[in-house]
């Protein structure tokens, strides 16, 4: 995949995913550097086709090794005890559409990982990136 990187004032935009095809194996991007940004957002693209969707997967590291998945949150209650659930996120996007995700940034890389939820033809997917330091 090709990095494309354009500075305007602190604003940076990243060339993440060509629009491709998608299959239902996890295909990771490149790794970018984020270092001296605090805000990332995602610019998704996506044509469903027959498909039932897609599942985006967005990863962290400071090393650009040892890479940290998002999480969400799910509470539960045992007895007297309430737990907070930590488990791996993954942001689903059922329908054609093109959409902008917001994340709050404190790492050096981030990487994102994209797959279909069923086979499907004429499913597409790109990825546009912009970051900066607000």
């Amino acid at each position: 995949m090709a990095k494309t990187l354009v500075s305007q004032s602190n604003l940076r935009s990243i060339n993440v995913r060509e629009s491709s095809a998608l299959t239902t194996s996890y295909v990771s991007s490149d790794s970018f550097n984020v270092q001296g940004a605090n805000q990332l957002q995602l610019l998704v693209s996506f044509t469903k086709g027959s498909s039932e969707g897609c599942r985006l997967k967005v990863e962290f590291s400071e090393d650009g090794e040892n890479w940290y998945q998002e999480s969400a949150v799910a509470m539960s209650d045992t007895g007297d005890t309430r737990d907070a659930i930590h488990r791996s996120a993954f942001r689903k996007v059922e329908s054609s559409s093109n959409i902008v995700v917001s994340i709050p940034l404190s790492a050096s890389f981030f990487r994102i990982s994209a797959a279909a939820i069923t086979v499907g033809t004429g499913t597409s997917l790109s990825i546009m990136a912009t970051i900066a330091n607000i």
